[in-house]
């Protein structure tokens, strides 16, 4: 698989963060489900149904604030799983490489699925998917391959640079809403417009935002370049996006 920013490239990067509470990953699934389910799930405190998102984590792996994203998800309407998906076990499928490692996160992102549909009394049909760079582009590699997926939210993430591969990827996409910083310069604003332009020319739906003078992780508290309003105004727009769409 060729990726615009290669999963050993997109490891070493920063991962998008705001400030959050304690709260690790935990082995979430009972005996038998395969690959393990590891992360945080929040739910909403009101009664009934609710859309699922599940959140995929950038770079630097599992961080709490994730645990933290999941709650104001919840509190906004949506079963939230902060999805740890480099946390199970080997799927023992014989491959080795990037390659390997890719296909046992798309694993991880179809069995999180399968778990939350299996709560029937709180999760209803349609399934969001959240990512944060690296997140964003393994919710792009998978979304359009698995029918319950009707929404991708991508925070600074991007697809292939192979053209064909990329028009593979968003053939059949679910509605994708972009949030993109203009001045990003660990993964390029030109791929926000490439995914975009890909899913458009496949009659796909896209929403976009590009934040002025924004680089990667303009929503981290602790980075110089974070900026307050562009942070509450994707976490917004994100929630607005979900509540159209699932």
């Amino acid at each position: 698989m060729k990726l615009k920013c290669s999963v050993l490239t997109i490891w070493l990067l920063l991962l998008v963060t705001t400030s959050g509470i304690s709260q690790e990953s935990r082995l979430l699934s009972k005996p038998g489900h395969f690959p393990e389910m590891h992360g945080v799930i929040e739910k909403p405190s009101t009664p009934g149904t609710h859309p699922p998102v599940i959140i995929l984590y950038g770079s630097q792996g599992w961080r709490p604030i994730y645990a933290t994203i999941a709650k104001n998800l919840a509190d906004s309407g949506f079963v939230a799983l902060a999805l740890d998906y480099r946390a199970y076990a080997d799927d023992n499928s014989g491959e080795t490489g990037d390659l390997a490692v890719w296909h046992r996160w798309q694993s991880s992102v179809r069995s999180a699925i399968s778990f939350l549909m299996e709560d029937t009394s709180t999760v209803k049909g349609s399934v969001g998917l959240l990512g944060y760079s690296l997140g964003a582009i393994l919710s792009v590699s998978v979304a359009a391959s698995i029918p319950e997926v009707k929404a991708v939210v991508n925070f600074f993430g991007c697809g292939s640079a192979d053209k064909k591969e990329l028009e593979s990827q968003v053939r059949n996409f679910p509605p994708l809403l972009i949030l993109h910083g203009e001045e990003d310069q660990t993964i390029s604003v030109l791929a926000a417009y490439a995914l975009r332009d890909a899913v458009m020319a496949q009659g796909g739906e896209v929403e976009i935002k590009i934040y002025p003078g924004a680089a990667h992780g303009f929503n981290a508290t602790w980075l110089p370049n974070y900026n307050e309003a562009y942070a509450n105004d994707s976490f917004q727009r994100t929630v607005d996006f979900f509540r159209r769409k699932l």
